[in-house]
């Protein structure tokens, strides 16, 4: 009986990378403004990459605070639907004047769509009929 005797060979040592990393730069803050640390203390949320105001949100409208010396309330409607497109851009005194412009506007739209549900109903119900205006009541009509 002829055994071979042959060795063993230890397991293959994997060599690991080094990777070396970028040495971390030491942290320094921003100073904030006053105007933007009194503006998110005002309920605005902190200024983004795609709004660089801070900013509120009301119905679907972007309400950006741009006070200055004289007028420390004063905010700018930037951005909404278009339904609100005729408010993009002006300034208001306050973000109560800003907040009743945007609700008269969307009052405006919900009257509109009401008007054009009841016009549709009188139409289909045949007491309307396609082109009459229910909300003239006849008296600019001219009589015989």
């Amino acid at each position: 009986m002829n055994k071979k005797v042959t060795k063993k060979s230890a397991p293959k040592k994997v060599a690991k990378k080094v990777v070396k990393k970028a040495a971390k730069k030491p942290a320094t803050k921003k100073a904030k403004s006053i105007k933007t640390v009194q503006a998110i203390r005002d309920g605005f949320k902190k200024p983004s990459k795609h709004n660089p105001l801070p900013y509120l949100r009301y119905l679907n409208t972007s309400i950006s605070d741009v006070s200055n010396e004289k007028f420390p309330e004063m905010v700018q409607i930037t951005a909404g639907p278009t339904k609100f497109s005729e408010l993009f851009g002006r300034r208001y005194v306050n973000l109560d004047f800003a907040k009743l412009a945007v609700d008269t506007i969307h009052g405006d739209c919900i009257v509109d769509r009401g008007r054009a549900a009841v016009e549709a109903e009188l139409q289909g119900i045949g007491i309307l009929a396609v082109g009459d205006n229910p909300m003239n009541d006849g008296g600019d009509a001219p009589m015989n």
